[in-house]
This record gives structure tokens, C-alpha cells and sequence, in this order.
């Protein structure tokens, strides 16, 4: 029963740490291959590279990370089925309280996609002003000029207005 457990924990350890080192070889792979732009002079590329980058780094986090867990829980042998059927109820239930969560999502992909703004630009949003310094599917983070954090949910964005410097 003890080498069970032992074994069990063992590999559980073991994922986690591959989990962690591919997602580490992931972005740099990302950060290399794909965005090899960053020795470009063209600041509007360089930009584009760095939002889309910010993007996909948490989208790599987040599904190398899920599959990790699921493995750690086949492994324990944890019966899955009432966790999923229990998701598919819990999640009806969120559907109707986070509404919010989907239009920042919505809301997040079309500012990512559209170039609506990216990193490093100057922009106004509402009475807030600053530089962005990171856009993710949930939020924007801005710089103002005391150097103060903003973080603004996507779906409060209604209008943009980009500032040249």
C-alpha cells in the first residue's frame, strides 16, 4: 500500500515539474520562433508581437497546467464523471451570475484581434490615461504618468482614444 503511495506521489511530482520546464520551453519556442520580430525596428510590429505573445503565454500556462491536474487526478485513480457532471451544473449556475466574465472575454478578444490598441501605446479609456503594459483576455493594465497601476475589465471599455507621443 505504501509503494502505492510513494509511486503515486512520485509521478505526481514528476508532472508537475515537466508541466512547469514545458511550459517554459514553450514560450521560449514562441518567444523565438514566432516572435523573432523583436530585433525589428518597426515599433508597430514589435508591439503587435509583445500583445499577441502576452496572449499566448497564458493560454499555453493554462492548458499545459489543466492537462497536468487531470493526470495527477487519473493517476489517484479520482473518479472524474461526478466532478465533470458537477462543472456542467455548477457552470449553468455561473452562466447566469458571471455575465461580466463572458463580455471581458468578448470584449478581450476583439481588442486583441481587431489591434484596437496593443502594448506599448498611449491611450485614453474613459477619464483613465496611460500607457498599456499588458492586454489579456479579462483586462487591460495601464502606466498613468505617476507610474500607477490601472487595471481596467475589457467589457467597461466602450471607447479608446489613441494618444501619439
Amino acid at each position: 500500500m505504501n509503494t502505492v503511495i510513494f509511486k503515486n506521489l512520485t509521478f505526481s511530482i514528476i508532472y508537475i515539474i515537466v508541466g512547469y520546464f514545458l511550459t517554459l520551453i514553450i514560450k521560449k519556442i514562441l518567444k523565438t520562433a514566432i516572435f523573432g520580430v523583436e530585433k525589428t525596428q518597426n515599433e508597430k510590429l514589435l508591439r503587435k508581437s509583445q500583445t499577441l505573445r502576452s496572449f499566448l503565454d497564458s493560454i499555453v500556462y493554462v492548458v499545459i497546467y489543466f492537462g497536468v491536474i487531470y493526470y495527477i487526478l487519473v493517476l489517484w485513480e479520482v473518479n472524474l464523471t461526478p466532478f465533470l457532471t458537477g462543472a456542467g451544473i455548477i457552470g449553468l449556475a455561473f452562466s447566469f451570475g458571471a455575465q461580466s466574465l463572458a463580455k471581458d472575454l468578448i470584449s478581450g478578444f476583439f481588442i486583441i484581434f481587431d489591434n484596437q490598441f496593443e502594448v506599448g501605446d498611449y491611450v485614453k479609456i474613459a477619464a483613465l490615461e496611460g500607457k498599456v503594459k499588458k492586454i489579456t483576455l479579462r483586462y487591460t493594465v495601464l502606466k498613468d504618468k505617476k507610474d500607477n497601476t490601472i487595471i481596467i475589465p475589457n467589457s467597461q471599455i466602450t471607447s479608446v482614444v489613441k494618444i501619439k507621443k
